[in-house]
């Protein structure tokens, strides 16, 4: 595998791009071109969680996919919108406009948002014609294939943040940031996930994102677990706390370990399967 630590974007207003290359199986004789995942990891806009960050890139990594993990703006350089639209904007068209150099198919990218990265994926995916437009690029270089969205936040109307204070550190009165209000037809098709009882990020920012893609006609799969706390990640012990994070309560990672939920991401392959007939993707090259 190669890494790359990039900066990509205009100078004025560059984004560090994490990007993991899978090596090519020499057995093979030929190159290989990798579906892509951007993947832009959850925090609040405050941080980049690490337990959304390189361990669930090494998931897509483990299935051939090339993945670039995205260090979009924080609230500690406000405000954050529509900045780091702009940020993930210059990053999707790079990875067209160089899709030879990256080794990748400009055609398969899965952006992929957890919790507010799944805010700003969702955004992304709301209004990239309209991005391309204010970028000066051309709109097919700002396209993604499909969204996948864990937890997300999607209305900031919707119960989070709670305070006002947060509110403009993000948007600074921008008012395009309530992305079930955003959807049209040209939306990706999207996988999407959450748990009911989402302490931090109520259920219904997915079940309205969800229902604004139906309407649109756009293709979604959207699953609603019973149970599990916010920022559940892959809900394996992997991503669990362990229990020297909080001596005071040693069993509070348990409660990110969540068998049922832990399925989200083999059932996402399985649709990007059906999405992208990947069998037959990786036959025909």
């Amino acid at each position: 595998m190669r890494t790359l630590n990039l900066r990509l974007g205009p100078p004025d207003n560059t984004v560090p791009v994490t990007f993991y290359q899978p090596a090519a199986i020499a057995d093979f004789h030929t190159s290989v071109r990798r579906p892509l995942v951007i993947l832009l990891p959850g925090g609040g806009y405050e941080f980049r969680s690490d337990r959304e960050n390189e361990i669930v890139a090494l998931q897509y990594l483990a299935q051939g996919f090339a993945v670039a993990v995205v260090g979009y703006r924080l609230r500690d350089q406000p405000p954050v919108l529509p900045t780091a639209l702009y940020q993930l904007g210059h990053v999707v068209a790079d990875f067209h406009r160089r899709a030879a150099f990256y080794g990748i198919a400009a055609d398969h990218i899965l952006l992929v948002g957890f919790s507010a990265g799944g805010h700003l994926a969702a955004l992304y995916a709301d209004l990239w014609p309209q991005l391309a437009v204010t970028l000066q690029l051309p709109a097919k270089r700002l396209k993604v294939a499909a969204l996948t969205l864990a937890y997300p936040v999607i209305g900031l109307r919707l119960g989070w943040p709670a305070d006002r204070t947060a509110l403009a550190a993000i948007t600074a009165g921008w008012a395009d940031h309530e992305a079930d209000l955003l959807v049209t037809a040209q939306n990706p098709p999207t996988f999407l996930w959450a748990t009911t009882d989402d302490e931090l990020v109520p259920v219904v920012n997915t079940e309205r994102y969800a229902a604004a893609l139906i309407a649109a006609n756009v293709p979604v799969t959207k699953l609603i677990y019973p149970h599990g706390r916010h920022g559940l990640s892959l809900a394996r012990a992997v991503t669990a706390f362990p229990t020297k994070f909080d001596a005071a309560d040693p069993a509070f990672g348990e409660q990110f370990i969540r068998p049922d939920v832990a399925k989200w991401f083999d059932q996402q392959l399985r649709w990007l399967d059906k999405l992208w007939h990947l069998d037959d993707f990786w036959r025909q090259q």
